[in-house]
């Protein structure tokens, strides 16, 4: 029997009943390339006429009573008597997940799950899917237990359930954002408010919160809001970092070192005692509203087990948690994740895709990973020489690199294309230049996936009409819409590519005045090598998404990032 009918029976045992579309998904999400429907089709009709598949009315494939997935063939043990009757026993033993792991995935899968571990590993290198995977393992093994899979935003959310679908796997296991999982156990344990509050809103009543405590405190350089305009931008962010820090008092702020706070604002120990000020404002205002601030969830169940004792109940704990994505995860998140597991916690994470503004240390939340309860994936298993050749060049003296939790990227094996780049002489026309390369090369697709990303979310509805408008069926997406993508043109912005992979990813909008540019705008300048670091290891995520190829487009003058990339890397789209 050839590879792919073994592989097609099994998928169909997991799955059935199960249609030749969804199944051709299935196969290209596994294996990272094009499988039509047509040859599911044919293979599985010839298999039906050797009796080794049935197909219903529906049009939906599952296997006849007594076959077996792994041979294509009914299997029969021997024939035993029993007490004067023939026992004629069918092998049912339970499917497998068809995924094949490298031997140093399944070593790190293996791991003793009794204690904490962190997967390091590059884009590409099967994080998220040996997370998972770890997560069945376990499951599997005890026969018994609760699993708690933590993921930073809702796409990626969604990825992990469609990989966990696919691959047959069930038990209880939970997949959760953080901010669903931080609100719901919150509710669970008796907290009511009545939303989020984003940072929009939060910039606004700080603004009238300086004023009340400049009546209170008297002036005060950092309450002159009117005179820097980058200034109210900083005070969100402060705030903000004073909940992903999980600072509740005073004396802890006036000694605790501001890290990756940038040096544009100078702040003293006697400045720290103006902004606390404001901040006890703030969260006076909040509570009076009884709204929670979107930054700081883990705040919200924190401050509630306080509340309740202290300790996190037996109701809301879980044999074992396994948390994706950990690089962006927050002090105060993981304070609150390190009171769930019963038995183990398990994370996952790249340095080099770290793209928001949060930073924790291990000790600082009582996590113990060093030794062997730290593993590295050296290998990228997803994108191409060529296309990593390019996306070092954005990690080049990154500030990441001097963590010693920093991964060195490890080149593919896999080659492919050139990256290319689409260079016109103003924004207007690199956009409608690369929607019409996009229209030309990226037709009538079915399950090859094409993820066309934008810097900012404002720029996704005009991108799906412009492309529509040249034929193209094309789908705008973010959060769990995007994650369960499976074929065609989406378009979402760079940050929702965050754990996702696509067959191929076009990335607009790279003229340096908007990437970076419209991000430095409004940010002092001392702060800007900061900010460009960042803004490269968003490129650098988007850049890795990419399973078979990446085109840049933008105008000239072409963002600043890639000045350093030597012309043979590049194909130039003429």
């Amino acid at each position: 029997m050839s590879a792919l009918d073994s592989q097609l029976l099994k998928l169909v045992q997991l799955h059935a009943p199960i249609k030749a579309r969804k199944l051709a998904t299935i196969l290209a999400d596994e294996f990272g390339k094009h499988v039509d429907r047509s040859d599911v089709n044919s293979a599985l009709y010839r298999m039906k006429g050797e009796g080794k598949a049935d197909i219903n009315a529906s049009y939906e494939w599952s296997l006849p009573a007594g076959v077996s997935a792994s041979t294509g063939n009914i299997k029969v043990k021997a024939k035993q008597k029993v007490k004067g009757k023939i026992n004629t026993a069918i092998n049912t033993k339970p499917a497998q997940a068809v995924i094949e792991f490298t031997k140093e995935q399944q070593a790190v899968i293996d791991l003793d799950p009794t204690q904490h571990l962190l997967i390091r590993g590059q884009a590409g290198s099967g994080k998220t899917t040996v997370l998972a995977a770890r997560a069945g393992k376990i499951l599997s093994a005890t026969s018994k237990g609760t699993v708690l899979f933590l993921t930073y935003n809702v796409a990626l959310c969604a990825y992990v359930k469609k990989a966990f679908t696919q691959a047959g796997m069930k038990g209880d296991i939970d997949v959760k954002t953080f901010h669903d999982w931080a609100k719901h156990s919150a509710q669970n344990l008796g907290a009511t408010f009545n939303g989020w509050v984003d940072g929009k809103v939060r910039a606004e009543q700080l603004k009238l919160l300086v004023k009340q405590a400049e009546k209170e405190l008297g002036s005060h350089r950092l309450y002159k809001l009117e005179d820097t305009t980058h200034l109210t931008n900083w005070w969100g962010d402060e705030v903000a970092w004073l909940f992903g820090q999980h600072i509740m008092r005073l004396d802890e702020y006036l000694t605790v070192e501001r890290s990756n706070r940038g040096t544009a604002v100078r702040v003293t120990q006697e400045d720290r005692r103006f902004i606390w000020c404001v901040y006890e404002l703030y969260l006076e205002w909040l509570e009076e509203s009884r709204q929670e601030d979107y930054d700081n969830p883990a705040g919200l169940l924190l401050r509630t087990l306080q509340e309740q004792g202290g300790d996190m109940p037996d109701s809301l704990r879980y044999d074992h948690v396994m948390v994706d994505e950990v690089q962006d995860f927050d002090k105060s998140w993981l304070l609150a994740v390190v009171k769930v597991p019963k038995v183990s916690l398990s994370m996952a994470g790249d340095l080099a895709q770290k793209i928001y503004r949060r930073n924790f240390s291990w000790v600082s939340v009582g996590i113990q990973v060093q030794g062997g309860r730290s593993r590295r994936l050296a290998s990228s298993h997803r994108t191409t020489q060529q296309i990593m050749d390019v996306a070092e060049y954005l990690l080049d003296n990154n500030d990441v690199k001097n963590s010693a939790d920093y991964t060195v990227p490890v080149r593919p094996k896999k080659v492919g294309d050139l990256v290319k780049r689409l260079i016109s002489s103003n924004p207007k026309q690199a956009y409608n230049e690369g929607y019409q390369w996009v229209a030309d090369n990226f037709k009538r697709l079915r399950t090859t996936t094409v993820a066309v990303v934008m810097p900012f979310s404002r720029q996704l509805y005009p991108a799906q009409k412009a492309l529509e408008s040249l034929g193209l069926t094309v789908t705008k997406a973010k959060g769990a819409s995007l994650g369960n993508f499976s074929g065609g043109v989406v378009v979402t912005t760079f940050h929702q590519l965050k754990g996702l992979e696509f067959d191929h990813v076009v990335i607009m909008g790279l003229h340096d005045a908007q990437y970076p540019g419209r991000f430095l705008e409004h940010m002092a300048e001392d702060d800007w090598e900061e900010e460009n670091n960042l803004l490269r290891r968003v490129l650098y995520v988007a850049m890795t998404r990419a399973k078979e190829s990446v085109v840049l487009i933008g105008s000239d003058p072409f963002c600043q990032f890639f000045k350093k990339v030597p012309s043979n890397l590049i194909e130039d789209i003429k």
